[in-house]
């Protein structure tokens, strides 16, 4: 390995480093604010990704957390429950409780001695009538959190907390250790990917850096949310793409819709570059044709599978009908609808606000006013987007690094638009992260490859565009 070579590799692990270091920040500095105000601990649509996961690995798993610091029981009654009786049962026992619930019909019992708590448990079925008992950290605060198995989503997200609740422990911060993993990786293909199409260190190197430091990808890689692994297995499909492996890049989009569907929008830009690839520029309108729905056959099919495969659990617990309904045509209609209308609903926001800044969605509030929301470096995303517009005659002329950073971020975003044509008006802008490895090779190849014939040369493309434009318009109307 040559000098350069060795300096590149240490530049990129400091980048990956600082990245890691940076997204375990956030997640100890929410965990550690959440802890001083006497929160429950989650953050944003934690609510429902953590719950579900802890139900998944109690109720459906029969496994339990794994404590720290304290054992607990989220305890859900019926009826009306004489507070003041379990208070005391509770002091017999050294038990600590939390009646801050308001939507969910329960509270929550604490101690560090689990013989204790157990005890406590058994006194107090004798005086309240329990419905549910859920151990582990204390369950948010929701109408029927406790039976929450956040079905509109595919299971895998919750799995992986699932695992870490079992194996390191049930705590705000351990949440979000497989999205930090998730978004190191992330970096990581972002340099993969453009070093890949540019061949260039600094470039590669650059557009990692400023991934890393695009909030968006940091607030996204330092919660437990779905989205950031969307957008890891959307930057992996497009590495496999360039490297012509598309069987591989297709799983690689399989496995992200195993996170969240919206994932398979990846497989337009790998659909295109396939088709590209396996007709050679030769070939007759029904070739092209009958190769777009054998891929779009396959690609149906395996999603189908790899749903089954990784439902398989929740096969068990549910049967399969009712899972079919609620996981896949039950999560198909739910996303292409409307979600939530008033003032009470969260922010959503149109695909193309996504690279202005606007309705962006707000995920955390510290205290003194500070927001943290889902937003990234906005003029950055407006240029790329602009740009890559504009210089999308480029394709025709021969420019691959261009066309192919071009074809996946108009590809994955016109997903987003379709979707919100049909009438999945509810986005929000976290789903954006999808996008942001995509923006930021774009922005790298169109700053790296930008000079003045390459500005002459687009105009002078959009120019015989539109009087080829004008010429059939002019035909079609009889004008000439």
């Amino acid at each position: 390995m040559n000098k350069s070579r060795v300096v590149e590799v240490a530049l990129l692990l400091l980048i990956l480093a600082a990245s890691t270091i940076q997204f375990l920040y956030w997640d100890q500095k929410f965990t550690d604010n959440e802890l001083a105000s006497n929160g429950k601990g989650y953050v944003s649509d934690e609510v429902w990704y953590v719950a579900s996961a802890r139900n998944i690995l109690v109720k459906v798993l029969h496994l339990n957390p794994r404590e720290v610091g304290y054992y607990g029981y989220t305890i859900v009654y019926d009826g009306v429950l004489d507070r003041g009786r379990v208070e005391e049962v509770a002091s017999l026992y050294g038990v600590k409780l939390r009646f801050d619930y308001s939507r969910l019909n329960g509270f929550y019992a604490y101690s560090s001695n689990a013989s204790s708590l157990n005890l406590f448990l058994r006194r107090l079925r004798e005086i309240a009538n329990v419905s549910d008992v859920v151990p582990g950290w204390m369950m948010p605060d929701a109408s029927g959190i406790n039976n929450y198995l956040n079905l509109e989503h595919p299971p895998l997200a919750k799995y992986v907390i699932a695992l870490i609740m079992a194996t390191v422990g049930d705590y705000p911060f351990y949440w979000r250790l497989g999205t930090i993993v998730a978004g190191t990786l992330l970096v990581l293909f972002t340099y993969l990917i453009t070093r890949r199409l540019l061949n260039s260190a600094p470039a590669a190197l650059a557009s990692a850096s400023l991934l890393a430091a695009d909030p968006l990808a940091r607030n996204l890689s330092s919660i437990a949310l779905l989205d950031v692994y969307v957008a890891l297995f959307t930057a992996v499909s497009f590495y496999l793409a360039l490297e012509k492996r598309f069987k591989l890049s297709l799983l690689a989009v399989l496995v992200g819709s195993l996170f969240k569907f919206n994932t398979l929008f990846a497989l337009i830009p790998v659909s295109l570059l396939y088709v590209r690839e396996k007709l050679k520029g030769r070939y007759s309108f029904l070739d092209l044709i009958a190769v777009f729905l054998g891929f779009y056959i396959a690609s149906g099919a395996g999603f189908l599978l790899a749903q089954v495969v990784a439902g398989i659990p929740l096969i068990g617990y549910l049967g399969f009908t009712s899972w079919f309904k609620q996981s896949i045509t039950g999560a198909i209609a739910w996303h292409t609808q409307i979600k939530c209308l008033g003032n009470a609903c969260p922010t959503s926001s149109a695909p193309w606000d996504w690279f202005t800044g606007v309705n962006s969605f707000t995920l955390y509030y510290f205290p003194g006013g500070l927001s943290v929301t889902a937003s990234g470096f906005w003029p950055l995303w407006s240029f790329t987007l602009a740009a890559a517009m504009i210089f999308l005659p480029s394709y025709l002329k021969g420019n691959k690094a261009f066309a192919h950073s071009t074809c996946w971020l108009l590809g994955v975003l016109s997903g987003y638009i379709f979707l919100w044509i049909i009438g999945g008006r509810t986005q929000y802008s976290f789903y954006a992260v999808q996008l942001a490895p995509l923006v930021y090779t774009s922005l790298t190849v169109i700053l790296a490859t930008f000079n003045y014939d390459r500005v002459v040369e687009v105009l002078e493309s959009w120019k015989h565009l539109f009087t080829r434009m004008n010429r059939a318009l002019g035909r079609l109307l009889l004008l000439e």
